[in-house]
C-alpha cells in the first residue's frame, strides 16, 4: 500500500486506495454544485450570484433548507433530526468548500491507511453528528453547513492514536508530527474564536468524539473494553440528543425560535420566546436589534402593528449602547417608518447609509424609497 504522503505517488493513485476519502470528497463537491445551481435558478442576476459564490452562496437560507442544512428551529420545532447526517455535506461558499476538502484529502488518507474504509466512514460520522448536536445545544447560529466538524474529529482521532496509540499505530504514523497537529488544531481553534460565521461549537463536539473514538482505536483492548466504549460513547450521543432538544436557558435558543413564530406568523409564540430571550439577556444589544427589526419586517405588517412601539421601545435601547452602529440606527430608522413618522426615520436610515459607505446593502438602500408608504395602519 503507498504512503499516503509520498510526493512520489500521484493524487489520483493515492485516492483509488482510499475509497471513502474519494467518496466523500467527491460528495462534498457534487452536492455544492447542486446547492450552487439551485441557488442561481432562483437570483435576480444570476451571474453576480455565481460570482458571489466564491465567498458566499446566496438565496443560502431557502437552498439549505431544501438540501438538508442544520437550520435549529426545524429541529426543535419540526424533528427533522436527520439535518444532523445531511448537514456536513453541504457548504456555503467555493471557499469554505475548497478549505474543507483540502483538509480531508490531508487527513483522512491517513485514517484510512491506518483503520481502513469503514471506520473512516464510522469516524467522520459520528464527529459530524456530534458537532451538530454541540451546535443545537449551545445554539450559536440559526443554520449550520460544513464538514468541518467531521474534519476536526479526523484530526482528533490522529492526534489521539499519534500521540497515545501502540507502538505499531504509532510506526504507521511516524509521518505525521503530534507536536504539529496539535498545533494545527489549536490554530483552527483560534481562528473559529475570533472570525465570525464559524461554528466553533461543532468544531469542538466533532474534536472531542473524534479524539475519543481515536483512543478507543489506537490499542488493541480486550473486547469486554471495546463494548464499554461504545456503550459510553451511545450514552454521551444520547445524552446530548436530550440536552440539545430544548436548550432552553440558552438566550439564542428562545431568540430563533422567536423569529420562527414571525415568519409562521405566530404571535403569541413570538413575543413569549422573545421576552424570554431578553429575560434572559436584557442587556446585550444585538438579540435586542434583531427582535426589534424582525419585528419591524414582520408581515401581514397590519398584524404586527401593535408590536411596534414595543420594537420602537428596544431599538432605542440598542442605540443608545453603540450610536454609530449602522444596523441599529437601520433599525430603528425603519421602525419609525413604520409608525407612520417617516420625517423621524429618513434622517436615521440616511445615517446608517453613510456610514456603511459606498455599499450598504439593497436592503437597507430600499429602506429610504420605501420609508414614505411604509406605515403598518391599514
Amino acid at each position: 500500500m503507498t504512503d499516503p504522503q509520498d510526493p512520489e505517488v500521484p493524487w489520483w493513485q493515492r485516492l483509488r486506495q482510499t475509497p471513502v476519502t474519494a467518496a466523500l470528497m467527491a460528495l462534498c463537491i457534487l452536492v455544492y454544485a447542486a446547492t450552487l445551481s439551485a441557488a442561481i435558478s432562483i437570483a435576480e442576476d444570476p451571474a453576480t450570484t455565481a460570482f458571489r459564490s466564491l465567498w458566499r452562496l446566496e438565496n443560502s437560507e431557502i437552498v439549505f433548507r431544501n438540501f438538508g442544512g442544520l437550520e435549529l428551529t426545524r429541529v426543535w420545532v419540526d424533528g427533522e433530526w436527520w439535518r444532523v447526517l445531511t448537514t456536513g455535506l453541504l457548504h456555503g461558499s467555493l471557499l469554505h468548500l475548497a478549505f474543507n476538502v483540502l483538509s480531508l484529502a490531508s487527513i483522512s488518507e491517513y485514517i484510512e491507511h491506518a483503520w481502513g474504509s469503514t471506520r473512516t466512514l464510522v469516524l467522520f460520522i459520528l464527529s459530524s453528528v456530534s458537532g451538530c448536536l454541540a451546535s443545537l445545544l449551545w445554539c450559536e447560529a440559526p443554520l449550520v453547513v460544513g464538514a468541518s466538524a467531521g474534519v476536526f474529529g479526523m484530526a482528533g482521532a490522529l492526534y489521539s492514536a499519534r500521540r497515545f496509540g501502540d507502538p505499531a499505530t504509532q510506526a504507521q504514523l511516524s509521518d505525521l508530527s503530534d507536536f504539529r497537529l496539535a498545533l494545527l488544531i489549536l490554530l483552527s481553534l483560534a481562528a473559529g474564536a475570533f472570525i465570525p460565521g464559524i461554528a466553533q461549537a461543532g468544531h469542538v463536539g466533532g474534536l472531542v468524539m473524534g479524539a475519543a473514538i481515536g483512543l478507543t482505536w489506537s490499542r488493541p483492548r480486550p473486547a469486554w473494553q471495546h463494548l464499554l466504549a461504545a456503550t459510553l460513547g451511545v450514552g454521551a450521543l444520547a445524552t446530548l440528543v436530550t440536552l440539545a432538544r430544548t436548550p432552553t436557558w440558552s438566550t439564542n435558543y428562545h431568540l430563533f425560535l422567536g423569529v420562527r413564530a414571525v415568519d409562521d406568523n405566530d404571535k403569541p409564540s413570538a413575543l413569549t420566546h422573545f421576552n424570554n430571550a431578553i429575560a434572559l439577556d436584557p442587556e446585550s444589544p444585538d438579540p435586542l436589534n434583531t427582535i426589534a427589526y424582525k419585528l419591524a419586517i414582520a408581515t401581514p405588517r397590519q398584524d404586527w402593528a401593535s408590536t411596534l412601539e414595543w420594537a420602537e421601545s428596544l431599538a432605542q435601547k440598542a442605540v443608545a449602547s453603540d450610536p454609530e452602529k449602522a444596523d441599529y440606527l437601520d433599525t430603528l430608522g425603519w421602525i419609525l417608518c413604520r409608525r407612520g413618522r417617516p420625517d423621524e426615520g429618513l434622517p436615521i436610515i440616511q445615517k446608517a447609509i453613510k456610514i456603511l459607505g459606498d455599499d450598504p446593502g439593497e436592503e437597507i438602500s430600499q429602506h429610504v424609497p420605501d420609508c414614505p408608504e411604509a406605515s403598518a395602519d391599514p
